[in-house]
């Protein structure tokens, strides 16, 4: 997030679990711990994810660590 000074304040990035979409076509990915399903489609395009890693700033204190 930007401060006032225009600077971004860089947040700390971890490894997390994704879902990324199998379609080449598609840039749609999710990360595992927000996902209702155990095997979800992609929300964009239909295709099957797969499983994956990104290295993502962290939603909540409740993320495994």
């Amino acid at each position: 997030m930007p401060s006032r000074s225009g600077r971004e304040h860089a947040q700390p990035l971890y490894p997390t679990e994704v879902w990324e979409c199998t379609n080449e076509d598609c840039p749609c990915w999710m990360r595992k711990g927000l996902t209702f399903e155990e095997q979800p489609k992609c929300p964009m395009c239909g295709s099957e994810m797969m499983p994956g890693e990104r290295m993502l700033p962290r939603v909540s204190d409740k993320e495994p660590r």
